[in-house]
């Protein structure tokens, strides 16, 4: 009796062995896989539009407007791109605010980060959501 204990009791701690070795695997596995998230969806923003899409800074204003699928986190710049196609940031809205999925809307008076109006012309409003960008345009006219 004593040997077949032995026996058992040596293959209980390969057994034990083997699992830890095997959770030790799959944590390393899980650790170097990325889970997708909510800004993964190339869908997240919808309905991204400005309204009035063109103004006259200088009697009115537009709202950037969108829809987000779900819950998350965004940042929202205006900027005005160049004939070489350099970008250039004009005003930042908001900076890393948590949204709640729906339909939002963000003023923009047609001003600049130093508090002048923006020069007549196209701009492009930017939702930015981790490493995904959507664009929409905008024209800044004045009478």
């Amino acid at each position: 009796m004593h040997k077949m204990e032995t026996v058992i009791a040596r293959s209980a701690a390969t057994w034990q062995s083997a699992l830890q070795w095997f959770i030790v695997v799959i944590l390393l596995i899980l650790s170097s896989c990325k889970l997708p998230t909510a800004a993964d969806d190339p869908s997240i923003v919808s309905n991204l539009r400005f309204t009035p899409s063109a103004f006259d800074s200088f009697t009115k204003n537009t709202e950037v407007q969108y829809t987000l699928k779900n819950p998350i986190a965004v940042n929202i710049s205006i900027v005005k791109r160049d004939s070489s196609g350099q970008e250039y940031l004009v005003k930042t809205l908001a900076e890393d605010i948590h949204e709640t999925k729906g339909t939002h809307r963000h003023t923009w008076l047609g001003d600049t980060e130093k508090g002048l109006f923006a020069p007549i012309g196209t701009y492009i409003g930017i939702v930015q959501i981790e490493s995904q960008r959507f664009e929409a345009t905008v024209l800044v006219f004045h009478f």
